[in-house]
């Protein structure tokens, strides 16, 4: 098992990942809204007649809100990545970094599936 330390967080790439995370999970969640959008229009008509035009802001809401939230989210949400990048770094440089414990299978490079090993020469080198 082999143990490494994350350190740094070069926070130009977290700024890329996150702004696309961000970005898909503002699209989901403006897509579940918009779908919502006709039950929260027929509560609040429960309460009263709507004003005129209100009605279709539903099939309106299936377009623009996926939209409107993915650039919302991508955009703050960024910003937020940004900030505890840099908050991360800050600390792991007074602290030390998360450390990460790391196991796996040694393979020779040369063993593909099932296939064995080529007979070795006498320099070391394998033949294929």
């Amino acid at each position: 098992m082999m143990k490494y330390e994350l350190k740094r967080i070069r926070v130009w790439s977290a700024i890329k990942v996150g702004f696309f995370i961000w970005g898909l999970i503002g699209f989901l969640g403006g897509l579940y809204m918009a779908m919502m959008m006709p039950f929260v229009m027929q509560f609040m008509e429960s309460f009263g007649p709507m004003p005129d035009g209100m009605g279709s802001v539903g099939p309106l809401a299936l377009i623009f809100l996926p939209i409107l939230y993915s650039l919302m989210a991508a955009v703050m949400g960024t910003v937020i990545t940004a900030i505890v990048a840099g908050f991360y770094n800050l600390i792991s440089s007074l602290l030390g970094g998360i450390e990460v414990s790391l196991e796996s299978e040694m393979l020779h490079p040369l063993n593909i599936g099932d296939k064995p090993l080529p007979p070795a020469k006498e320099s070391g080198n394998y033949t294929i």
